[in-house]
C-alpha cells in the first residue's frame, strides 16, 4: 500500500510546553522544534534543533512509527544549555533496526516535549506485518524475478515560522509532492483541523520546499492555540498547530 500519511511533524514535527496560566504566555513565546538532518540506516539519526528553551534536561526516546515516541526506548539524554539551535546524533536501538520508519521524541523537565519521525530503511519492515504465506506442498517452478529498486517515500510536512496574532500564520513546507492541489484549513486545538475552516488553496507546483502565509479565519480569532492542516488531492495531508501570539 502506498503510504502518504504525514505525522505531524512536529513537525508532526513539535514541542508543547505545559502552560497552566494563559496570563503567563509571553507574546514572544517560540515553539521549539527539531529537524531530521541525516540518517545512517540502522545506526544513527542526526537532528538539528530550533528555539529550544535554555538549561532544560531532556530524555530522547525512539519508538514505532505513528507512536510519537511515547513510552519509547531511551536512546540518550542531554541538557539544552544556552538553548536555541544545536546539532545532535542519537543511536538507533536494536529493537527498531530494520524498521522502515521510526518515531523520535524529546521530553524535558517542566513539561516540554517535541517529536518527529524519520525514514530509517526504505525497504524496511513495518510493525504488525503478517508473515509470508507458507511454501505449497507441491513443487512449483518459480517465475523469474528481479530485485526491485528501492523506493524512498518523502513525507510532506511543514513548520510554523511566524505568527501575527488573529491575522495570519507563516509556514515553511518541505518534501511536498509536485503539481498537487491543496486546501488549507484551520480549526480548534487537538482537532488536527479535520473538517476545519477553509483558509486558502494552492498548487504545489514543482513540489519540494516553499514558504507561504495564510489568514487566520475570523471564527478562530482570540483562540490561544489553533490547528492548521493541508489536504491535497490523491490522499496527501500534513498538519501542525501554533500559538496565536505575534512573533518577531
Amino acid at each position: 500500500m502506498k503510504r502518504k500519511i504525514v505525522l505531524f511533524i512536529l513537525t508532526l514535527s513539535f514541542i508543547l510546553p505545559m502552560v497552566f496560566s494563559v496570563q503567563n504566555v509571553s507574546a514572544q513565546f517560540k515553539i521549539p522544534v527539531f529537524f531530521i538532518k541525516g540518517v545512517n540506516t540502522d545506526v544513527s539519526v542526526s537532528v538539528e534543533t530550533r528555539d529550544f528553551p535554555a538549561n532544560v534536561d531532556f530524555v530522547v526516546m525512539m519508538g514505532e512509527y505513528n507512536t510519537r515516541g511515547v513510552n519509547g526506548i531511551e536512546v540518550g539524554t542531554f541538557n539544552s544549555g544556552a538553548g536555541g539551535s544545536f546539532a545532535a546524533t542519537f543511536n538507533i536501538p536494536d529493537p527498531l533496526k530494520g524498521r522502515n520508519t521510526i518515531s523520535i521524541r524529546m521530553e524535558g523537565t517542566g513539561g516540554w516535549y517535541s517529536f518527529n519521525f524519520f525514514i530509517n530503511n526504505p525497504n524496511g519492515s513495518w510493525p504488525g506485518v503478517p508473515p509470508a504465506p507458507s511454501t505449497p506442498s507441491s513443487p512449483a517452478t518459480p517465475a523469474p524475478s528481479t530485485t526491485p529498486k528501492p523506493v524512498v517515500v518523502m513525507y510532506p510536512s511543514f513548520s510554523i515560522t511566524a505568527v501575527k496574532a488573529n491575522d495570519s500564520v507563516t509556514i515553511k513546507g518541505i518534501n511536498f509532492p509536485a503539481n498537487t492541489d491543496f486546501v488549507v484549513k484551520m480549526g480548534m486545538m487537538w482537532t488536527m483541523a479535520i473538517n476545519g475552516i477553509d483558509s486558502a488553496t494552492f498548487n504545489s507546483g514543482e513540489g519540494g520546499s516553499f514558504e507561504a502565509t495564510y489568514p487566520i479565519p475570523a471564527e478562530l480569532k482570540d483562540l490561544q492555540r489553533i490547528s492548521i492542516r493541508m489536504d491535497g488531492a490523491g490522499g496527501w495531508y500534513a498538519y501542525n498547530w501554533f500559538w496565536n501570539n505575534s512573533t518577531n
